[in-house]
């Protein structure tokens, strides 16, 4: 058995699962808003709000049609580093409210010079199934994940 690199690179591709996900919860939110007992004023501003978000969601983390949006990470011996569509690449510093499971990984990095953090949403089918494999693992068990690299 031989050593794995200290090196990481997962690509995204859109994924329909997350897709589905977006539109089955803002039709469930935007149901439950209009057969709440608000008054009809705020339930419609709550539903376009609710919508307005689905639409300025969908480009960055569904379709990653969106300059911004993130396409791919990658780790290896200088720290944690978000590539975007743009061709753009920032350091990142992985943060401590990140989730692993099976079937979705939410990987949670600052960006220095940003003041809100950026979660990339990685369902089963937004990426390579060794990738994500290799990902989790290294959520998971690194045991200075959140270390800054030096």
């Amino acid at each position: 058995m031989f050593s794995q690199p200290d090196y990481l690179v997962l690509r995204r591709q859109p994924s329909r699962f997350l897709g589905m996900l977006v539109i089955v919860f803002s039709a469930l939110a935007c149901a439950a808003l209009l057969r709440s007992g608000l008054p009809p004023l705020v339930a419609t501003a709550c539903t376009l709000a609710v919508v307005g978000y689905g639409i300025w969601i969908w480009p960055r983390q569904v379709s990653l049609r969106h300059a911004q949006s993130i396409t791919a990470l990658r780790f290896d011996s200088q720290g944690w580093h978000v590539l975007r569509r743009d061709g753009s690449e920032t350091t990142a510093r992985l943060l401590a409210d990140t989730f692993v499971s099976a079937f979705l990984t939410v990987v949670r990095l600052r960006e220095p010079g940003r003041w809100l953090a950026v979660s990339v949403i990685l369902p089963a089918d937004a990426a390579a199934e060794d990738a994500l494999r290799r990902l989790r693992l290294r959520l998971r068990f690194s045991r200075q994940r959140w270390a800054a690299a030096e």
